[in-house]
């Protein structure tokens, strides 16, 4: 099974990221996505290159899973940061570009912290071959993070793989370094295919509440 999730989602996410790339050319959206899909290859060769055991699973995870996301928001200063005025526009000084990126990441750092603690939970309770864990934690993290586009327009979760990349990004390498020696519970089951979309879905929900109460209370948009 696993040899055909690869498949599918392959051929799927370069049908996807070939009609976009076409349609979109060289947008902002664009690439943003290409520098973070580059920076997701390099992730997977930090992971290879990566030789010294890790003594402990649980905050290698989770702190290598929000190091990641941040740079990934990073990509996101040019198109869509948490907050729209933090966008990065033509003729911004490199001060307030700065001052901007960490804004944002006083936000999204404690939300992904609290995001990637619930998925550490999740694999340590069941089991996943690398390749179910790159596709359903990735659907989970993006139809949260997209739950407002995707509830105006189901339509477009046919192109979920163009965000579903982003996740990768943050958390595919991190993943695949404790793989072999993370003890799970190994649980399967109907739960094992739908806990991390419910749940890692209720976890971006949560955190976007939090951001946007927060951000409506110091009066930033």
């Amino acid at each position: 099974m696993n040899r055909w999730l690869k498949r599918l989602y392959l051929l799927w996410a370069a049908l996807v990221f070939l009609i976009v790339f076409i349609k979109g050319g060289l947008s902002a959206d664009n690439f943003t996505h290409a520098g973070i899909i580059l920076f997701f290859f390099f992730t997977l060769w930090l992971y290879r290159r990566r030789k010294n055991p890790i003594s402990n699973p649980k905050t290698f995870f989770i702190l290598r899973c929000v190091l990641y996301a941040a740079i990934v928001e990073g990509f996101y200063m040019i198109t869509a940061p948490v907050l729209p005025s933090l966008r990065f526009i033509a003729g911004m000084p490199l001060g307030q570009m700065v001052t901007n990126y960490l804004i944002d990441l006083s936000f999204t750092i404690p939300a992904y912290f609290f995001i990637f603690y619930v998925i550490w939970r999740l694999i340590k309770k069941y089991s996943y071959a690398p390749w179910e864990y790159a596709l359903l934690f990735a659907f989970g993290q993006g139809l949260g993070d997209g739950s407002r586009t995707f509830l105006s327009n189901p339509g477009l979760l046919v192109f979920i793989p163009y965000i579903m990349v982003n996740y990768h990004a943050m958390n595919v390498a991190p993943f695949l370094s404790i793989h072999e020696t993370l003890q799970s519970e190994g649980k399967g089951g109907l739960w094992k295919w739908l806990a991390p979309i419910i749940f890692v879905f209720v976890a971006y929900l949560i955190s976007g509440l939090v951001i946007y109460s927060v951000a409506a209370i110091l009066k930033l948009h």
